[in-house]
């Protein structure tokens, strides 16, 4: 009976043990880093404003494999967001205690002054601390920094939460300011497997809700003030991501007022993810890398090379191809200048490699 009785309480303390091994906790290693990338793509408007977050709670299954990109295609409906090294960037001077700085919404243009093209790229500013990626400042419209931090991602284990408040004044005009005053409290609310379009992954949920006092000043005399008690964003974070790999927002994080609810989720493209990165064991290779004048990246026996994208260390599509002869790409070094690229590959077996190359 003994015996039999601890047999019991073994398979007792088994259960109760098991489900917690699953839970994933936040900690400094998941932060973004500079060097890190994100290709975020934009859901459909109308399917992201009706999209439920779905339920809290332990070890449950979000599945959003049905979300559809907003402009027709993946890459239509795609922008890379890359984390610098805050020095880095043209007016890291205004942000003096920002430590890391994200890049996002590339674009270029033919400049009438210099007769070339050029790139411009938006900027956010943030202080990286063991507390979480706090945001510090933005860049767009105008140059402005909080009077207290914002805490965005904050580290938290299942059942955690993190009261914030902050501050930001934006200039309008010479005499008019506007000043966002924000509380926000922050919840682990969730744990379990993520389902995405591009992926399947164990994840950690945090509930952020805001509310947001938006007040107008012209010349300091008080003339709108407009209260949004209803804000919020659902974020899923995998380990070592740095970024989050779907959410659901409705807040001043992500938006300028009138709030509406959007939706983005992160392209399978990182071995952070999960997935195989040029790994010819696994069907997919990628010769030479790095290299100087020619790479060739191809599939393996049986695999079909569907599309291939090729972003430069900013962002920008250098190359897409959706039409694939040969079932290999081969990429020619001298159209190229040296640096860094990106690429993305969509295999006819729905599998998704990606991965880094270097051209000398």
């Amino acid at each position: 009976m003994k015996n039999r009785a601890l047999i019991f309480l073994s398979l007792a303390l088994i259960i109760l043990i098991v489900p917690g091994m699953a839970q994933i906790s936040l900690d400094i290693e998941d932060l973004p880093q500079p060097g890190k990338a994100l290709i975020s793509v934009n859901v459909d408007s109308a399917q992201g404003a009706a999209l439920s977050p779905g339920i809290s709670g332990a070890d449950i299954t979000w599945d959003f494999n049905m979300l559809q990109p907003c402009c027709g295609s993946p890459t239509a409906s795609s922008d890379t967001i890359t984390w610098r090294n805050h020095t880095a960037t043209a007016n890291a001077g205004y942000f003096p205690l920002s430590n890391i700085a994200r890049q996002e919404r590339c674009y270029s243009y033919h400049s009438h002054v210099t007769h070339t093209d050029a790139t411009e790229c938006y900027y956010n500013h943030y202080i990286r601390d063991n507390t979480g990626l706090l945001y510090y400042g933005l860049e767009d419209p105008v140059m402005a920094i909080f009077n207290n931090s914002l805490n965005v991602f904050p580290l938290l284990a299942f059942g955690d939460s993190l009261q914030n408040v902050a501050k930001i004044h934006i200039p309008v005009s010479v005499d008019t300011t506007r000043i966002y005053h924000i509380i926000s409290k922050s919840v682990a609310d969730g744990w379990g497997t993520l389902i995405t379009p591009d992926t399947t992954v164990q994840v950690l949920r945090i509930r952020t809700t805001e509310i947001l006092y938006d007040t107008l000043y012209v010349n300091d005399v008080i003339r709108d003030v407009r209260v949004y008690p209803d804000n919020y964003y659902y974020r899923w974070y995998a380990k070592n991501t740095g970024f989050p790999v779907l959410e659901i927002n409705k807040g001043f994080q992500n938006q300028q007022p009138p709030f509406f609810q959007k939706v983005s989720y992160a392209k399978k493209s990182y071995s952070a993810l999960g997935i195989n990165v040029a790994n010819p064991t696994n069907g997919f290779t990628v010769f030479p890398n790095p290299f100087s004048s020619v790479v060739t990246i191809q599939p393996g026996a049986g695999k079909t090379l569907l599309s291939f994208t090729l972003f430069n260390s900013i962002g920008k599509k250098v190359m897409s191809r959706d039409q694939i002869s040969d079932n290999k790409i081969l990429i020619d070094g001298e159209m190229l200048p040296s640096g860094i690229y990106f690429y993305t590959a969509t295999l006819n077996n729905n599998g998704a490699f990606s991965g880094k190359i270097i051209k000398f």
